[in-house]
This record gives C-alpha cells, sequence and structure tokens, in this order.
C-alpha cells in the first residue's frame, strides 16, 4: 500500500496491476473515507486498484467542508490514472454522503466508467464549518469551488429547535426546510452528459437527509434514465460504506456491470 500525504493527493492507493481503479470518497467526517467495511475493502483490493481519497480536515488540505476545489480530485484521480496507466473507461467513483454529493458534480469534470452514489445528494449544499455549530455565526459557503469560483449551492436556514435536532444526529429536517426555502435551481446537479453508469443506494430511514428523495429527483429529472439505476435499503443511519446491507449492493452492482479485467 502507497500512502500519499501531499496536498496535492491525500490518499491511501493499493496497486493491483492491470486491474480497473475504484476511488473512495467519503462523506463529512475529515480524513480517509470512515467507517468502511473489511468485507468492502478486502473485495476491491482483490479486483481493482483502490484509491481511498480525503478531501479536508487533514495536512495541508482544506481545514473544513467548505470551498474544498473540484480540481483536487479531477487532479488526484488523474495523477494515479498516469501513475499505474489506467484507461478513463476503467474508473469507478464511490462516494458517500457529501462524498457522494461530489462523485455526482465530478461527473461534468472528468471522464469515467461508473458512479456510485451512497446516499447522495441532487443539490450543492452549503458548507459545513469544522464547528457545524457555529455555522449561525459563520458567513455562508458553497462545500465546493471551481476555477476559484463558488458553485451555487442552497444556504441552510435552521432555528434553536432544529440545531437540538442535529446534536442528536438528526439534519434531515434542516436539509428539507432548506430545500424549500432557499431553493436554488443553479444547485441541482447535472447527469444528463455523462456517458457512464449511475448507481445510487439510498436509505429509506435516512436522518441525515432525504436521500431517497433526492436520489430519485436525480433519476426522475434525467435525460440519460437508460444508464441510472436506484435502490433503497430499509436501514437507519447514513454510513452506506459500511453497513452489510449496502456493502452486498456494491458488490453485487460491481459484479453485474463488468471493469473486472483479467
Amino acid at each position: 500500500m502507497e500512502k500519499y500525504r501531499l496536498k496535492e493527493i491525500y490518499g491511501d492507493f493499493y496497486e493491483n496491476e492491470g486491474k480497473p481503479l475504484v476511488v473512495l470518497i467519503g462523506g463529512s467526517r475529515p480524513g480517509l473515507p470512515a467507517p468502511l467495511s473489511e468485507d468492502l475493502l478486502n473485495y476491491l483490493k482483490l479486483n481493482y486498484n483502490v484509491l481511498l481519497l480525503a478531501y479536508f480536515g487533514v495536512r495541508d488540505l482544506n481545514e473544513s467542508l467548505e470551498m474544498v476545489p473540484i480540481e483536487y480530485f479531477i487532479n488526484a484521480i488523474e495523477f494515479i490514472k498516469e501513475k499505474y496507466k489506467i484507461a478513463d473507461n476503467q474508473v469507478i467513483v464511490i462516494g458517500q454522503s457529501k462524498g457522494g454529493e461530489v462523485a455526482l458534480l465530478l461527473t461534468n469534470y472528468m471522464d469515467s466508467a461508473i458512479t456510485i452514489a451512497l446516499v447522495a445528494g441532487c443539490y450543492v449544499f452549503q458548507g459545513l464549518p469544522r464547528d457545524i455549530f457555529s455555522m449561525s455565526m459563520a458567513q455562508s459557503k458553497s462545500s465546493w469551488t471551481f476555477n476559484n469560483k463558488e458553485l451555487p449551492y442552497i444556504k441552510f436556514d435552521f432555528n434553536k429547535d432544529d440545531i437540538e435536532d442535529a446534536k442528536n444526529k438528526y439534519f434531515c429536517k434542516i436539509h428539507e426546510k432548506s430545500i424549500e426555502k432557499n431553493f436554488n435551481r443553479d444547485a441541482v446537479i447535472n447527469i444528463d452528459n455523462y456517458k457512464g453508469k449511475v448507481f445510487f443506494l439510498s436509505a429509506e430511514n435516512d436522518s441525515y437527509w432525504p436521500s431517497k428523495k433526492m436520489s430519485n429527483t436525480l433519476i426522475e429529472n434525467s435525460k440519460n434514465k437508460n444508464n441510472l439505476s436506484h435502490i433503497t435499503l430499509d436501514v437507519k443511519g447514513h454510513y452506506l460504506l459500511s453497513y452489510k446491507e449496502s456493502v452486498n449492493e456494491i458488490i453485487n452492482y460491481l459484479e453485474k456491470n463488468g471493469l473486472r479485467f483479467a
């Protein structure tokens, strides 16, 4: 395993010569994707090159999940592709939660074969400061930038009761209220021009945000429905990179959709 600890790429890379590349992007926890099922990681290491990619909260990366450059993901993946001679049609991007949000955004900026969006959003939301409970006192910023410009986003709307809910790890109400009150058409993620396949995996009882509804929104609005599929799991929680039910669905999807080269 190769550890990259640079401003340009912070990640753990497991080489598997001649195999396609899977890039794993976590959610709103700083650092490398976590929690992560050992069963999933072992399966991926056996069949793919694997990059676990951090994007904020460690070393020289952004301190918080605010204003994270889309170029960081593009350049980090390109670095691995070039160094290990991996083609565009051999790249799979798997993102969970905020990582799913950016995985869907990346379909507009780089070529890949498959995108797997776990409990993902269909909008760009306001970024998250290091102390999320300080949001009411801080200037709002987008989660992402491109060419040093903020991507359009939905600003959070919340009151004291919503903050108390959030302290109990129930963030859904804040997101639902923000979508209703601060809807921004320009913040809707567009996947129409993506040539690859997209697999949405959402949770029926997602307490963090309405992932099922948002995944359905993207599918309903897409002009490219033939390349999209969606499964909703009857699970509580938000960590689909670790649950047995979701890990099985990810592996089943990869088994059925190729990219496992000899």
